[in-house]
């Protein structure tokens, strides 16, 4: 098949969408497809900007800052690539965002008569309050517009049941397919042996236990909850550090609030890993934390699972469909870090408990791994091109 693939975040840029569209990408082109990504560059041009890669060919439209929301870039949706797309002639288009590169893949499907597949991957009612709009007529305005676009679909793609009754209860009317994120089982992995994880723990000067967050450092991400219930842990166990691997406009104020809560020391932000490095980050660590309430299918989860870690978070939207409570983590009560706190005493003092966790989390992931995740995938794009939705 031929896929013409659009997002308004792409790497380099590092996000949840970005890492499911680009490995979406690189799968389906390892298994024989025709690729052709569409999204925005890093900085302003008059013209676009193309880029063939050894797997797949993007187009990187002008763009300037999305001023709302930190590190995110708009592109102006005014049918910039219906020449190209026509010329590409794809079988499907696939849209993993409804802004600005998401309302292009609108117009090249309508103009081009191409079936059209839209993936809505998170609750963007839980983000108003970035943009200080956190009121209920603007979180009920938000899921009109995103309805709105998705309703322009085929078809549906949602990476959770709790997404997809989500926006079926404010009025979506195109079908909808329950398709998991995809992860990389073979570079995310458990380490090989006790030798391995020490080796691990000493490239990252690591000495004892510790648990890590991955993810973008913002607001939305209670990253302040999972910190507090860390100094209530480490009360109690003064051994244990935390590390906080990614960036973003919070870590100023994480960062003074570890120093009033005393824990300066024990509270590592890495900021950005990638690829060998951030599996070694994982692989260091006894345990994931979160204490996120606006995550659908966090990528940052499953990687740490298929790194053979359990999982301490909250039991919120799309989590406790991968987490599962007493298996493979410890789900609490959203804004409980006493209740967190005591999760992570339990794991570190039960290594029996933390160890039989390890391998459920691992066994669970390799559900989500990207060749399965990119087999749904193309079930989905034949019914969408023969019409059997």
């Amino acid at each position: 098949m031929k896929i013409a693939i659009f997002s308004d975040t792409f790497p380099p840029q590092v996000d949840g969408v970005s890492s499911v569209a680009s490995r979406l990408a690189e799968t389906l082109s390892e298994r024989g497809h025709r690729i052709l990504v569409v999204t925005v560059s890093k900085h302003k041009r008059g013209s676009e900007e193309q880029t063939t890669l050894p797997k797949f060919e993007i187009i990187r439209l002008p763009s300037i800052p999305a001023l709302i929301y930190s590190g995110h870039r708009l592109t102006l949706p005014v049918g910039q690539t219906i020449r190209r797309i026509k010329k590409f002639s794809p079988d499907i288009i696939h849209v993993h965002t409804p802004f600005s590169v998401g309302w292009e893949a609108i117009q090249c499907a309508k103009r081009l008569k191409i079936p059209l597949i839209g993936t809505h991957h998170t609750f963007y009612d839980h983000y108003v309050k970035h943009i200080k709009m956190n009121f209920r007529w603007m979180k009920k305005l938000s899921w009109k517009l995103i309805v709105s676009y998705y309703n322009r679909c085929d078809l549906v793609i949602s990476p959770t049941k709790s997404l997809a009754d989500t926006l079926k209860m404010h009025g979506l009317k195109s079908p909808v397919e329950i398709i998991p994120n995809p992860i990389d089982t073979k570079l995310f992995k458990p380490a090989t042996s006790r030798k391995s994880k020490e080796e691990a723990k000493k490239s990252l000067g690591i000495e004892g236990k510790s648990l890590v967050y991955m993810g973008r450092v913002s607001y939305e991400k209670s990253i302040d909850q999972a910190i507090q219930a860390f100094a209530l842990a480490a009360e109690k166990n003064p051994e244990i550090k935390l590390f906080i691997v990614g960036e973003g406009p919070e870590r100023t104020k994480l960062e003074a609030l570890a120093r009033r809560l005393g824990i300066k020391e024990k509270v590592i932000f890495t900021g950005f890993l990638r690829g060998y490095k951030l599996t070694r980050a994982l692989q260091a660590s006894e345990m994931f934390v979160t204490a996120s309430q606006s995550e659908n299918m966090p990528i940052s989860i499953l990687e740490a699972m298929a790194c053979g870690l359990p999982i301490i978070a909250v039991s919120a939207l799309g989590i406790p469909e991968i987490v599962k409570n007493g298996v493979n983590g410890f789900l609490s009560v959203p804004d409980q870090p006493k209740e967190m706190a005591r999760n992570i005493l339990e794991l570190f003092e039960k290594n029996d408990l933390l160890e039989k966790f390890s391998v459920a989390s691992r066994e669970l992931s390799l559900t989500y791994s990207r060749e399965k995740i990119a087999e749904l995938h193309e079930a989905a794009y034949r019914k969408a091109i023969n019409r059997e939705l």
